[in-house]
């Protein structure tokens, strides 16, 4: 899963001609401020931000798809959708009063595990590791955030 910042003008320029959306995420993207990678983690780490495997309504929800976006691009096997500006700065508010240590302790396989949540019957067996595979996006995730909020940008999340 892919988060990529898109201004206003991006977003509709996308919604328009969506074929232009696989170009837009991966081959015009900054590292660590435009494009921000969660691999198989996302499911994981959304859940421990909102307590639900889902949940799209909660503040730190931006994970979860929110505005489907239709693509023609040949790739059947992405998904996009666009989470709006003022997502964006109400997602920066929340996560900056979030700090790493109490989203540390929101971790609990057992509870991602009886809620579907992708890969929470390995994370069971895994131990620390586990826990540190779900984390290693947060930061850039805190640096997309801010910087998605301080230039008035939405995002384009891609799932691959």
């Amino acid at each position: 899963m892919y988060l990529r910042r898109a201004s206003i003008a991006d977003i509709a320029r996308l919604q328009a001609d969506p074929r232009g959306v696989p170009d837009f995420v991966f081959d015009d993207a900054a590292p660590d401020q435009d494009l921000v990678e969660f691999d198989k983690a996302w499911q994981a780490l959304h859940f421990m931000l909102t307590g639900e495997a889902y949940e799209m309504g909660h503040a730190l929800g931006i994970i979860a798809e929110e505005t489907p976006m239709q693509s023609s691009d040949g790739i059947g096997s992405l998904e996009y959708s666009v989470v709006p500006p003022e997502r964006m700065v109400t997602f920066d508010a929340a996560l900056k009063a979030l700090d790493d240590g109490t989203l540390a302790q929101r971790y609990d396989p057992a509870a991602m595990a009886a809620q579907d949540v992708y890969l929470a019957d390995s994370f069971l067996n895994e131990g620390p590791e586990a826990l540190e595979y779900i984390l290693q996006g947060v930061p850039a995730l805190r640096r997309f955030a801010a910087s998605c909020a301080d230039a008035g940008c939405g995002a384009i999340r891609v799932l691959a």
